[in-house]
């Protein structure tokens, strides 16, 4: 039987998955500082949008970053509501 860890720190575990990439890792720096707009970031770090895209989706869906709607142009930024350990990391 395999030991299960408790939920909290279970589900923060899950989320460590969407960290296993560098460009991610990459914005989630740039996140951490300001915020961008997709085009922004395709432009600082040189990726074809639908790459830059494709990563927001995914750490947006893990709740590490948050997105605003102002017109037709969204903007994102790191998660401030994240728990203690997250936003240690």
């Amino acid at each position: 039987m395999a030991l299960r860890a408790p939920a909290p720190t279970r589900d923060l575990l899950s989320r460590f998955e969407s960290l296993g990439d560098e460009n991610r890792l990459r914005i989630l720096t740039l996140l951490d500082r300001n915020e961008f707009t997709v085009s922004e970031l395709v432009s600082v770090l040189q990726l074809p949008q639908s790459t830059v895209s494709r990563h927001l989706k995914v750490l947006a869906d893990d709740g590490w970053v948050r997105r605003r709607q102002e017109g037709k142009t969204r903007y994102y930024r790191m998660e401030s509501d994240l728990e203690p350990e997250a936003g240690e990391l």
